[in-house]
């Protein structure tokens, strides 16, 4: 039997341990729905179960016309910082049958794939498209592992159940561990398709769902064939379609890849539809390289690599004397040791700071990547053979930008920024006037104390040496930057930031229970989320969870309302 067309115009959960049948019943879903031209996008999180739709049953022939991204038999390669740019041409329809293979991805990157895909697709949706997720309840699972963006890809996978049919998103959620599927996304599928589940823990939520959808006696017989299904057996029980009945599925029409091996070694070749590999990159390879290049940890390699060649490249030159005209003989210094100790010192400290910038990701990482340019430009003119070149001069060798001095010529920085003639501005009173230029509207007193993290009596005399100073002034309760406070601070200070950059941000300098609780708060906007609902994506207790909330509120992060919390609309301001 095929599977009845009008159960797949709601969500649909396929449930059953492994060897039941539920990813061929699923893709005999698919087949039917690409049959009449159906959108279709396959997220397969670990095993790469999906590319046989791209074969005929028995691997002769070309199948669907699918395009796989990523894993083992992928047309493109796939990063997991990618979410992002996969979601919109998903959503736009440019790639109308999609597979989207997860396992190459590190440990955590699936999460993190997903969070950045959901909330896209959800905001961009145009027309109707089936979402497949395989293992769903890696996705959206009932006990949190605690790796990587867990929370919030529970918080969008339950986003998508509850909201996404009205952007035209029909899930297909498939799972063989139906007891760490969390319970709100089984619950707002239509139609429950069952295959043979033998744990009674796997047995429990669909028992569960049974008694709110049919009636005893299908209950009952459900419940006592549950364990003992064939392959390729199923119960469909649809409330919305008023579909109770067990049925044997067809098989696929495509190549079974899923099928057990038999041991016998043989390698099978098999035919796959053909892709246009040059439109397929057109599509995706700018998004998805650009996503690569923005992800920290390719830049921390990058930035290894460069650090590599320049301890590989370190060689000590003589003095050199050059002809420059006849009978006149110039000479011109090379790097010296002195020098290249420099080089090495400044090289650590920048590339420090590359780093840290990677992992805090305070602003869009296009400078990163200015920077990492920089650098390979200076690992370029230090291994420069003979000569240094034109730029470098014995007494201010520039280096891309950076500059580089001998011993007899090298002065002592400034280690403070001045605020005044010959008066250098102490840290605690620069970290204060930053606090207050961050927020030019006023800063109350309370915000100082949060953002700085000095006690009330340090602030506050902070606060009036800066009144004294003119660099602020005290307006009823708040703390408002005057123009010389700004030009106190001088060409390093930068503004906050705004839009994604603000709310990454912040998402990188709170606590981590702040933080934990922003997220959810930011995954909810521009409607709010109820606080049982940030306890339940968070696991905070009540008392935990409205601390963190003050704290928030505090800083303007999110605005509590009767029930509910909604994120700051400052922080979605372009």
């Amino acid at each position: 039997m095929k599977v009845p067309p009008e159960i797949l115009k709601q969500h649909v959960a396929v449930l059953g341990k492994t060897g039941s049948g539920k990813t061929s019943t699923a893709k005999l879903a698919i087949e039917q729905m690409v049959a009449e031209g159906a959108r279709v996008c396959v997220l397969d999180p670990i095993k790469s179960d999906w590319w046989g739709l791209t074969s005929s049953a028995d691997g002769t022939h070309e199948g669907l016309p699918f395009h796989i991204l990523g894993g083992p038999h992928g047309h493109v390669p796939l990063h997991s910082s990618a979410g992002k740019a996969i979601g919109e041409i998903v959503a736009s329809g440019a790639l109308p049958l999609s597979i989207v293979d997860m396992a190459d991805f590190d440990p955590g990157g699936q999460a993190k794939f997903f969070v950045d895909f959901a909330p896209t697709l959800l905001r961009k949706m145009r027309g109707v498209v089936y979402l497949v997720i395989e293992e769903a309840h890696l996705f959206a699972p009932k006990e949190r592992s605690g790796i990587g963006a867990e929370n919030m890809s529970i918080h969008w996978a339950k986003t998508l159940a509850t909201a996404g049919r009205s952007k035209g998103i029909r899930l297909v959620a498939v799972t063989q561990r139906v007891q760490a599927l969390h319970n709100a996304v089984l619950g707002s599928c239509d139609t429950l398709i069952a295959h043979r589940l033998t744990a009674p823990a796997d047995q429990a939520p669909v028992i569960q769902w049974l008694k709110a959808n049919v009636d005893k006696t299908v209950l009952e017989r459900v419940t006592s064939e549950l364990a003992s299904l064939k392959t390729g057996d199923g119960w469909i029980c649809s409330g919305e379609a008023k579909i109770f009945t067990s049925v044997h599925f067809d098989r696929i029409s495509t190549y079974d890849n899923t099928a057990t091996p038999t041991g016998d070694g043989e390698t099978r070749h098999v035919k796959t539809a053909a892709v246009d590999r040059e439109k397929l990159s057109a599509i995706i390879g700018d998004a998805v390289e650009q996503a690569k290049a923005d992800d920290p940890k390719e830049l921390r390699k990058e930035v290894g690599r460069l650090q590599r060649e320049l301890a590989e490249s370190k060689r000590v030159h003589p003095i050199q004397k050059q002809a420059s005209a006849p009978g006149k003989v110039v000479e011109k210094a090379v790097i010296t040791d002195a020098q290249l100790a420099r080089i090495d010192k400044q090289l650590d400290a920048f590339t420090a700071a590359v780093t840290r910038a990677a992992d805090m990701l305070v602003k869009p990482l296009s400078p990163l990547r200015e920077s990492v340019a920089e650098l390979a430009a200076a690992v370029k003119s230090v291994r420069q053979p003979g000569l240094p070149p034109a730029r470098a001069a014995v007494n201010g060798t520039a280096v891309s930008g950076h500059t580089f001095r001998n011993n007899r010529a090298e002065a002592a920085r400034p280690k403070a920024q001045a605020s005044g003639p010959g008066e250098p501005l102490p840290v605690g009173e620069r970290a204060t006037l930053i606090a207050a230029a961050q927020y030019p509207e006023g800063l109350t007193r309370e915000q100082a104390t949060i953002l700085t993290g000095y006690k009330r009596s340090t602030r506050d005399a902070y606060i009036q040496r800066l009144v004294g100073r003119g660099f602020v002034e005290v307006r009823g309760s708040n703390v408002v930057v005057t123009q010389a406070g700004i030009n106190a601070l001088g060409p390093d200070y930068e503004p906050l930031p705004t839009g994604e950059a603000l709310r990454s941000y912040w998402l990188q300098r709170l606590p981590a229970g702040e933080k934990a609780v922003l997220e959810a708060v930011l995954g909810a906007y521009p409607d709010g989320l109820g606080r049982e609902s940030i306890d339940e994506l968070t696991g905070f207790k009540r008392s935990t969870r409205d601390a963190y909330i003050q704290r928030l509120s505090t800083r303007r992060l999110v605005v509590p309302e009767r029930g509910f919390v909604v994120a700051s609309s400052v922080l979605f301001d372009a």
